[in-house]
């Protein structure tokens, strides 16, 4: 009769080889795919599809040479954005407000925008700065006029919006 006698060995044999290989394989293409499919996500920011849009024209004020124009854009997701793109500004930060009544009569601030860095100035737009909803139609129709001030907190460019802009 045999004895089975147990032989150690230290080391790995082929079949061991085989299922570590096997196993590494596995989990590389395991990572791979995780990688793949998490990377592939959609960010969770709503993009919203243009409906209509307004240009108005800005125009210097007491020789600033700094002029431009204004466009809103209507989005279906309730906002207005306001886009402005200055041309003879320097690179300085140039602050932007929409306010009631028309340019020539000035009025108080209605909504704050972005200030324009570098000439240009994005904004989304859903409320004035009272909190008080507004809408692009309302907006459109407002009563009112853009400022672009210099450096110095002076007004350095106008244009008048809404129902001033005719």
């Amino acid at each position: 009769m045999l004895a089975y006698k147990p032989i150690y060995k230290f080391g790995v044999t082929n079949n061991s080889k085989k299922t570590m290989k096997m196993k590494s394989s596995l989990s590389l293409l395991i990572l791979v795919c995780t990688l793949v499919f998490t990377s592939c996500k959609k960010d969770n920011v709503e993009e919203a599809v243009i409906l209509q849009s307004v240009e108005y024209p800005i125009f210097d004020v007491s020789g600033s040479n700094i002029s431009g124009t204004a466009t809103f854009t209507q989005e279906d997701n309730g906002s207005t954005h306001v886009l402005i793109e200055l041309e003879g500004a320097s690179t300085s930060t140039n602050p932007a407000y929409i306010h009631f009544n028309n340019a020539a009569d000035g009025g108080d601030v209605a909504i704050t925008l972005v200030a324009c860095e570098c000439s240009i100035s994005n904004t989304t737009v859903t409320n004035f700065d009272s909190g008080n909803p507004i809408t692009y139609e309302g907006l459109i129709n407002l009563d009112g006029h853009i400022t672009i001030l210099d450096e110095n907190g002076n007004i350095a460019a106008v244009a008048d919006i809404g129902s001033n802009s005719n």
